[in-house]
């Protein structure tokens, strides 16, 4: 409510952190303000505040992580002017192949560009069956509120959790830790593997279940290993060691792989599709630059 609306012809798009915050900016017009929210609910709840204002109604957009709600639909995003893509998270967006062979090659760790393709595909795809594995517990803890779970407990052990000869998530493991990291549980290590169990066959092998930012934890936890069993070079192997200690953490990898992404890979998502709609509808506000 105490946005300039002085400001003629600018639209206000509201998104839900900081990194959202940068990314917006990289892409959006010289007249589209970008405000962080917090979550995901604060940039609901602001465009269900500015219906009744008539000089904010055109202008105020949100675009949020649309999280498991892809693969749990409660109707929470069913908001007007709310935008999102059809993967769950912006890390969704920007972690693919391309942008990780973009990242490990050369001023990165490896110098060959075959390589660094063929080494991010094998990365990728290891780190997104971890991840995919553990969106099972993920999807258990929030359509059983009654357990008590909280998964984000365990994302400093995450490696405690992996077969290394199989770069697989031990469930058993993984259920175990997760009941004895969440403070108030209401299920045993055993009930827990049960109903992840069911999760699995209700759901299957599917990409909705991949949290971003779990995507990113197994991919530093897991990249030697994957190295390893694709590779004997040992050059290779200690140059991606020294790169592994400047990427201390998932935030530093996402912000190295959103630095890769770029305009055309935008162009290439549903979101970008729901911008230009919204676009249409509520002209002259926009939001991206007029060549992305």
């Amino acid at each position: 409510m105490s946005l300039p609306v002085d400001k003629t012809g600018f639209s206000f798009l509201f998104v839900e952190g900081g990194d959202d915050t940068r990314f917006w900016s990289r892409f959006k017009t010289h007249k589209c303000d970008v405000y962080p929210a917090g979550d995901q609910d604060t940039v609901i709840e602001t465009l269900r505040l500015k219906r009744p204002l008539k000089r904010l109604r055109r202008r105020v957009v949100g675009i949020v992580d649309p999280d498991y709600e892809l693969i749990d639909q409660s109707g929470k995003l069913l908001v007007d002017d709310l935008l999102y893509d059809d993967v769950p998270d912006l890390e969704n967006m920007i972690v693919s192949r391309k942008t990780i062979a973009s990242v490990v090659l050369r001023p990165g760790p490896i110098t060959d560009e075959d390589d660094a393709d063929k080494f991010a595909e094998e990365w990728l795809n290891a780190a997104m069956r971890l991840s995919m594995d553990y969106g099972y517990f993920r999807l258990v803890a929030r359509q059983n509120r009654k357990f008590r779970l909280v998964p984000n407990s365990i994302e400093s052990s995450y490696s405690d959790c992996i077969s290394l000869d199989c770069l697989r998530l031990n469930w058993q493991k993984t259920a175990e830790l997760v009941v004895d990291r969440s403070p108030n549980v209401r299920v045993s290590a055993s009930d827990l593997l049960e109903a992840v169990k069911a999760a699995e066959g209700l759901h299957g092998r599917n990409p909705l279940l991949v949290r971003g930012k779990d995507l990113l934890n197994f991919m530093l936890c897991i990249c030697l290993p994957v190295f390893d069993k694709a590779s004997g070079d040992e050059l290779v192997r200690s140059r991606l060691e020294d790169w592994l200690r400047v990427m201390r953490d998932s935030h530093q990898l996402f912000r190295r792989l959103q630095g890769k992404y770029k305009c055309e890979d935008l162009k290439c998502t549903k979101l970008h599709g729901r911008i230009g709609n919204w676009e249409d509808t509520n002209s002259p506000y926009r939001i991206l630059k007029p060549d992305i």
